[in-house]
């Protein structure tokens, strides 16, 4: 029985739910370049459970929605009198326009700290308004976006074993000899 590709991507979220649920903490990598440049494609988030209640303004949150993981900035949050019911209003940190309102019960966890691909771990990092711009920028222009994201990944590659043999090796010969 072949399973699809959305299949599979839906049961590791449900995985992931699970576990943030019954564990309280989860570290998911993160995809995609909305959240471009306090979150870079592959950077480790660690993220715990978080009631409604506590989640403030400047917060990176995990929600679900249509069956997909988004993890948004909180950019404000509304209570019952401003609408019927209580909400987040988020937005990724290059994207122009505002995500729909995240319900209460879409809303999953909060990101505490963030681990590097060359392993430096750090707090989940505000949006200063030199970030914002930038995040603007890098979601304005595809051309832009993919230099820098082709720059992050030269720089952050694995370095190769620079470990040369100072005198060749002869065929048929081992390095012992």
């Amino acid at each position: 029985m072949e399973i699809g590709v959305e299949s599979c991507e839906s049961q590791k979220q449900n995985l992931a739910a699970e576990i943030l649920q019954a564990a309280g903490k989860v570290t998911l990598a993160a995809r995609g370049y909305s959240m471009l440049p306090a979150l870079w494609p592959g950077d480790l988030l660690h993220i715990e459970a978080i009631s409604f209640d506590r989640v403030r303004p400047g917060d990176i949150v995990l929600y679900r929605r249509w069956e997909r993981f988004f993890i948004h900035r909180v950019l404000c949050k509304s209570n019952k009198a401003e609408s019927d019911r209580p909400s987040l209003v988020t937005r990724g940190d290059s994207m122009t326009g505002f995500d729909a309102p995240v319900f209460p019960e879409e809303l999953l966890g909060r990101v505490v700290s963030v681990q590097r691909t060359s392993g430096q771990f750090f707090p989940a990092p505000r949006c200063s308004k030199a970030r914002r711009v930038l995040g603007l920028m890098l979601g304005a222009s595809n051309r832009l976006r993919s230099v820098v994201l082709r720059w992050h990944s030269w720089r952050t590659r694995p370095m190769k074993d620079s470990v040369a043999s100072t005198s060749p090796v002869r065929r048929g010969q081992s390095l012992g000899e």
